[in-house]
C-alpha cells in the first residue's frame, strides 16, 4: 500500500496508509526547488530593484527616522534573517541605530514573551536596536481616516510618526485576505482594536474574501486601502515553496510589490481540482498557535463536498487560550440549533461574542462553527486534549490512524484529498468557493 505523510512540526512528520474503500483524488505532496541563494542576498537584491518605488538611498538620508514593523509568532516569516541586510542597508545610507524602531505588529494577539522576541529577532539585533510590541488599544493611537464602512482608523504612534515605514512578512495564503504579508502587517497588525473590529466583522462574510484571492476581494481592497492611509513606504516578503522555504523575497511598493510577489509563489501554492473529496486529510502546519490552527480548514473546506470529513493533523507551541475556548462555550450556552448562522448573524452586526477578546479568538470560533455546520471535523494532536478538542466542537483522535478509522464508519468508500502542509494549499475548483451558504 502507499504510504503518505503530513507534516507536524518543522523536522517531524506523521506516516499513514489509506484504508481499502478510500480512493485518492489529489496528494498534494510538496516538492522540493533548488534555493541557489542565502536570504541575505535575497534581501539585498529586492532592495536594489524595488517594485513600484525608488531604492532608500534615493528617498532617505542621515537623520530620518525608520519604523519596521515585523509580523509575530503566529507567522513563518524569518524575520531574524531579513533584518540584517536591511539594517546593514540602512547603516550605509546613515540611519543611526538609535534612529531605528523594530514595531512587532500583533495586531490583537496576546503580546510575545521577551524570550521568544528575542529569538524572533535576533539577540545582536534584540540588544543593539528600541522594540516596541504594538498595542491595539493605547492611549495614543494616532486617528488616520475611516474605514469604508465608516468607523475610524486608529494608527499606532512610533509607526505615524517615523519619517520612513517598512513592514516585513510572509506573502502566502491567507483564509479572507487572499494573501498575507504587505499591507496586512499594516492592517490589522499595527492599529486600533474597534479598527480591526469593524473591518474583520464586516468584511469578513463579503462575496470574495476567501483564500488566495486579491483581484475581486473587498476584504483585501480596505487593508490596502488602509497601508495607504497610513504611508506605508515599503514592504519586505518573503516568498515561499510548498514546503515552506523561502526561495525569493520582494521589496517596494505596498500594493505593486505584493502582487508582484503574489504573481511569483501562486504557482506553487495553487492546485487545480476537478471533483470535490468525500474526506480531505491534512496538517495545520505551518500554523502552530492555538487560533491559527483553524486556517487550514478553509483550504480544506474549499474542496470537500458538504456534508463531507476533514481531519487535521495539529501541534501547538503553546496550551490552547483559555479565553478562546470560553468563546465556544459561550456559543454552546446559547443552546441554538444553529450556532453558525447565530455567528454569522452577530457578524453582521459588526459585533462579536467575546467583545475584548483578541479578535484572532474570535475569529477562530466563527470559521470553526461554519465549518462544523458543514463538514465532519476532526483534530489529532499530541498536544492539544481531548477535553479541549471537544470544547471547541472537534471530535478527537490520538493518531491520524484512530482518526481514519473513525471517520471511516460514516464513510466505507470516499475520494480523499491528502495535504501534507494544509496551510499552503490553494485548491482552485473552477468556481469561488460558497463559505456561508
Amino acid at each position: 500500500m502507499t504510504t503518505y505523510r503530513l507534516f507536524y512540526k518543522e523536522n517531524e512528520t506523521v506516516e499513514f496508509e489509506l484504508p481499502e474503500g478510500w480512493d485518492l483524488l489529489n496528494y498534494v505532496n510538496p516538492e522540493p526547488m533548488e534555493i541557489t541563494r542565502s536570504i541575505d542576498e535575497m534581501v539585498l537584491a529586492a532592495l536594489a530593484e524595488p517594485v513600484g518605488i525608488s531604492p532608500l538611498e534615493k528617498t532617505l538620508k542621515p537623520g530620518n527616522t525608520v519604523a519596521i514593523a515585523i509580523d509575530d509568532w503566529t507567522r513563518p516569516t524569518p524575520v531574524r534573517h531579513l533584518l540584517p541586510a536591511l539594517l546593514k542597508r540602512l547603516d550605509e545610507i546613515g540611519i543611526k541605530r538609535e534612529d531605528v524602531t523594530l514595531i512587532v505588529a500583533l495586531g490583537s494577539h496576546l503580546p510575545m514573551p521577551e524570550e521568544a522576541l528575542r529569538e524572533r529577532i535576533g539577540a545582536e539585533i534584540f540588544a543593539a536596536y528600541r522594540v516596541v510590541q504594538h498595542d491595539c488599544r493605547a492611549d495614543d493611537l494616532v486617528s488616520i481616516g475611516t474605514l469604508s464602512s465608516g468607523g475610524p482608523v486608529g494608527l499606532n504612534k512610533v509607526f505615524h510618526d517615523a519619517d520612513y515605514r517598512i513592514s516585513i512578512g510572509s506573502i502566502i495564503p491567507h483564509p479572507m485576505n487572499g494573501f498575507g504579508g504587505g499591507p496586512k502587517i499594516v492592517m490589522p497588525g499595527l492599529v486600533a482594536y474597534e479598527t480591526i473590529r469593524e473591518h474583520h466583522t464586516v468584511y469578513t462574510i463579503q462575496e470574495g474574501a476567501y483564500p488566495g484571492n486579491t483581484e475581486t476581494n473587498p476584504f483585501y481592497k480596505e487593508v490596502t486601502r488602509v497601508a495607504g492611509l497610513a504611508n506605508l513606504n515599503m514592504i519586505l516578503g518573503a516568498l515561499y515553496t510548498n514546503q515552506e522555504k523561502v526561495f525569493d523575497v520582494v521589496a517596494g511598493h505596498y500594493y505593486e510589490a505584493h502582487q508582484e510577489g503574489i504573481r511569483r509563489c501562486i504557482g506553487n501554492f495553487k492546485v487545480k481540482m476537478d471533483e470535490y473529496a468525500d474526506v480531505t486529510v491534512l496538517s495545520a502546519y505551518p500554523y502552530t498557535e492555538g487560533p491559527q490552527i483553524m486556517k487550514p480548514i478553509g483550504p480544506a473546506a474549499m474542496c470537500t463536498r458538504r456534508g463531507g470529513a476533514v481531519i487535521i493533523l495539529a501541534t501547538t507551541r503553546a496550551p490552547m487560550p483559555e479565553p478562546m475556548l470560553h468563546a465556544f462555550d459561550v456559543v454552546r450556552e446559547m443552546g441554538s440549533d444553529h450556532p453558525d448562522q447565530v455567528l454569522l448573524d452577530t457578524f453582521k452586526k459588526r459585533s462579536l461574542v467575546l467583545n475584548e477578546a483578541p479578535i484572532d479568538f474570535n475569529m477562530a470560533l466563527f470559521f470553526t462553527e461554519v465549518y462544523k455546520a458543514r463538514y465532519d471535523l476532526t483534530i489529532v494532536s499530541k498536544e492539544i486534549k481531548r477535553e479541549e478538542a471537544e470544547r471547541m466542537g472537534f471530535a478527537f483522535a490520538d493518531s491520524i490512524e484512530e482518526a481514519i478509522e473513525k471517520v471511516k464508519k460514516k464513510f466505507p468508500k470516499a475520494k480523499v484529498n491528502v495535504f501534507p502542509i494544509g496551510g499552503m494549499v490553494l485548491p482552485d475548483m473552477g468556481e469561488p468557493p460558497r463559505l456561508y451558504d
